[in-house]
């Protein structure tokens, strides 16, 4: 008895956002199950009918740049469509998402009515309305959504931009006792005059102060003792006693 083989259908991997963000492998019965479109444009300089769904509709199966935590930073974003025999298109998150700029895209899976050709499909990126074609994407095998790679818009560069204003908010003139809303005390050798702080929002970012004492120079350190010097701050790991 011979047994038979079937291969598997031809997929379209769908990558969220972040690391090896979650993904989504769409088959053309996946891609059905979707509100359909038909998309007239010039090919070649012929008019043809594509079906399709919207590029949208696909990527809201994974996570994208959108909502209020990506409120500052959605515009740094960018989706890569690659084809099978590795030709790539780019393009802004700024350019899909609604909320930016009103642009259809599609990926189309028939071409007037008929299954698009092997050398086309089984999945073809479309996006009318361009002057050239150098966007579409035959053969389209993976979508996928990446960060700006610049080093002012990762991750570390955001949680700096966003924390600066507090770690720089103590100054001169002001007491221990406001420092200590913002920092703590780290490790190590310290006087009453003089000793290193921890940031209380990561303690690998530190601070060096120096203080007017207030009261009794021999009691312990006090809420009143004035700030007369405070440093840059500056990374360093944590200290141990």
């Amino acid at each position: 008895m011979t047994a038979g083989f079937s291969q598997n259908p031809a997929r379209l991997l769908v990558q969220g956002i972040g690391a090896n963000g979650p993904s989504f492998a769409a088959s053309a019965a996946d891609l059905a199950l979707l509100p359909q479109h038909t998309i007239s444009v010039t090919d070649h300089g012929a008019s043809v009918n594509f079906q399709g769904v919207l590029l949208a509709d696909l990527l809201a199966k994974v996570p994208t740049p959108t909502g209020e935590r990506y409120h500052k930073t959605a515009a740094s974003h960018y989706l890569v469509a690659e084809a099978r025999d590795g030709y790539r298109a780019v393009f802004s998150w700024a350019e899909l998402d609604p909320s930016f700029l009103d642009k259809a895209v599609y990926v189309a899976t028939q071409r007037d009515g008929k299954p698009l050709a092997a050398n086309d499909g089984p999945f073809e990126l479309i996006v009318p309305g361009e002057k050239r074609n150098g966007r579409w994407v035959r053969q389209l095998s993976l979508l996928r959504i990446e960060p700006s790679t610049t080093p002012f818009d990762s991750d570390q560069a955001r949680w700096v931009r966003e924390n600066l204003p507090e770690l720089e908010s103590i100054k001169t003139g002001m007491t221990r006792r406001d420092l200590l809303k913002v920092f703590m005390e780290e490790g190590g050798k310290a006087t009453r005059a003089w000793r290193r702080y921890a940031y209380r929002k990561c303690a690998f970012v530190k601070v060096d102060v120096e203080f007017a004492l207030v009261g009794d120079p021999g009691a312990d350190e006090g809420p009143d003792d004035q700030i007369t010097k405070i440093s840059k701050p500056f990374l360093e790991l944590t200290i141990a006693d």
